[in-house]
């Protein structure tokens, strides 16, 4: 039987690193291109996506352009070479490789980076089952265990209008999002998580994910659901906003650093 090679991790491991950036792009963009990429090809690897729709955009920093997925490709295809670059309408921002972009699907994600461009960077939206059986309950997001409580009070609720395509369902799109919160549920559509990096809104959305099938599944077993105090919650949730949890690590987000040498041994053409 032959054995699976192995990769030896090193400490420099723990950090993330990034290929040599292309000639004529900087930095900030090759970077940004490189994480955005790891989050599509991450999405594919837990089965969150729908074929070629929804998206994940992700601002350029220092800049109100934006990254997001050409439309027609799978998760899975997509590398940071073929991200199209956009502005805040929706349209094609410098060299046109040919690449198609949804414009109507980036809607819902314009209105989030127009309402909090200080702070939610990445948008991150898909129709992921567990997450849109919640939006499909006229119940409210209970976290349920110690890493949910980084959702208490930071879910806003948006009731269905239809598809996103006007000016008007953005604004409302905003209100619902507020000033504090960073995850909104679309009633009878699906889920949206944000944050000030690909690392922050990807994380959120799983732990979403995850709390949502234990609501679920918690809910169905007609139980007696142990609910954790508000107290309790607040507490939880500034511990791991502040790093308090993730004490003693190398980097903010130590889980990044790991999904990045797993897409590196799945496929590495994704940071291409």
């Amino acid at each position: 039987m032959k054995e699976e090679k192995t990769m030896k991790v090193t400490i420099e491991d723990l950090h993330q690193s990034y290929p040599d950036t292309p000639k004529g792009m900087s930095d900030n963009e090759w970077h940004a291109r490189v994480d955005l990429a790891a989050g599509y090809r991450l999405t594919h690897m837990y089965g969150w996506t729908s074929v070629v729709y929804n998206h994940i955009t992700l601002r350029i920093p220092g800049t109100d352009t934006f990254l997001i997925n050409a439309f027609g490709l799978r998760y899975d295809e997509i590398t940071a070479s073929n991200l199209v670059v956009i502005d805040l309408d929706g349209n094609k921002v410098g060299k046109d490789d040919g690449w198609p972009v949804n414009r109507a699907g980036y809607l819902i994600h314009s209105a989030v980076h127009q309402a909090r461009p200080d702070d939610l960077h990445c948008v991150m939206h898909t129709h992921e089952p567990f997450s849109q059986s919640m939006t499909a309950l006229n119940v409210e997001v209970v976290p349920m265990v110690q890493e949910a409580c980084q959702l208490f009070e930071r879910v806003g609720y948006h009731d269905f209008g239809g598809i996103v395509l006007d000016d008007g369902e953005q604004e409302r799109l905003c209100s619902s999002l507020g000033t504090d919160k960073h995850t909104l549920v679309l009633k009878n559509h699906g889920l949206i998580t944000a944050g000030s990096s690909v690392a922050w809104a990807f994380i959120r959305h799983g732990v979403f994910i995850r709390n949502a099938e234990i609501q679920l599944r918690a809910m169905a077993s007609g139980g007696s659901i142990s609910k954790i105090s508000d107290d309790v919650m607040r507490h939880t949730r500034n511990q791991f906003e502040g790093g308090d949890a993730q004490a003693g690590a190398a980097v903010r987000h130590p889980e990044w650093p790991a999904y990045i040498r797993l897409l590196d041994k799945i496929d590495p053409s994704w940071k291409s």
